[in-house]
């Protein structure tokens, strides 16, 4: 029997969000995206008895998403954001001897609305020390209840928990001379999650299972002119309490999110802009380093950006 399966693989990666850095639309504005999501995996990084290595997933697994979110300012300092995504998530081979091995019906087809967020976030500072700087605090919540009938798929969209969230933002903009403009900012979150149990067992005891995460992204962004945008980014989540690949029951339906798991992807973004503030933007990100996580994920954005003003400026 193989002794290994897939954690959240589609829950960890950098995902398009109409409201990203520190930055506010401004009492009465707003904001609508929606967009589409692939991703992709074949190889996964399992640690046992603090041993890493890759092994292949069958033929692996695909994931196609859409997500829309708005943007709207409650005041000049005070933003409001939801998002709604939809998942469809399929093993490409679903009689692979490692499907049989995981049991619990394991790569079964899901298609299902994804994680519905709510969040908020307060401007804290605007443009500030010489060149522009801000800086936010931010709150969230994480609906996904509704997926624990699925959770122990590795297929699932969800682990079918309840989440709250924290993060703080900072960035800053700034002219590149002839070159044009730029922008970049930093967000650190944690996130706590309502366990499902807290008797997962392990070789020292139970374990409350999910573990609370941490969340971090750095991106920039550089425009020689105010229609085009073009930067890196990085995101980083890390799941400090849980077991190893080599310790977790398989036969328990929280498996998967009672792995400890660090994911770090690498990747870029391209926005167009037109006159009238609408933009288009496309994102891609591949795995750089993981943890009890899939070591190939590819992901790929694309979306658009629609501003609206709901009363006259």
């Amino acid at each position: 029997m193989i002794r290994a399966m897939l954690s959240v693989a589609f829950l960890c990666s950098a995902t398009a969000s109409a409201g990203s850095g520190p930055w506010v639309v401004g009492e009465g504005n707003g904001t609508v995206y929606a967009g589409m999501e692939a991703q992709r995996l074949t190889e996964l990084a399992i640690t046992v008895d603090d041993e890493r290595s890759v092994i292949e997933v069958g033929e692996g697994l695909s994931s196609f998403g859409v997500k829309a979110i708005a943007s709207w300012g409650l005041t000049n300092r005070i933003e409001l954001e939801g998002e709604v995504p939809w998942y469809r998530v399929h093993a490409n081979r679903s009689d692979s001897p490692l499907c049989a091995a995981l049991g619990l019906n394991a790569c079964a087809t899901t298609a299902s609305v994804g994680l519905i967020r709510l969040s908020g976030k307060y401007l804290v500072l605007d443009e500030l020390l010489g060149a522009p700087v801000s800086a936010s605090i931010g709150g969230e919540a994480r609906f996904g209840d509704f997926t624990e009938s699925t959770r122990a798929r590795i297929t699932n969209v969800g682990e079918g928990t309840f989440d709250l969230g924290t993060w703080l933002s900072v960035g800053r903009t700034g002219a590149l001379g002839s070159i044009g403009s730029y922008s970049a900012y930093g967000d650190l979150g944690y996130r706590y999650r309502f366990p499902k149990t807290t008797t997962f067992p392990n070789f020292t005891g139970n374990l409350r299972v999910p573990g609370s995460e941490f969340e971090g992204r750095l991106a920039g962004l550089v425009s020689p002119n105010p229609f085009f945008g073009v930067g890196p980014a990085v995101s980083v989540l890390w799941r400090p309490q849980g077991l190893d690949w080599g310790e977790v029951d398989l036969t328990d339906p929280d498996r998967l999110s009672a792995l400890r798991v660090f994911n770090m992807r690498a990747g870029g973004q391209v926005i167009l802009r037109s006159k009238g503030g609408i933009s288009v933007s496309a994102s891609a990100f591949g795995t750089v380093w993981t943890v009890n996580n899939p070591s190939d994920v590819f992901v790929f954005n694309l979306g658009a950006q629609v501003p609206f003003a709901l009363k006259e400026r």
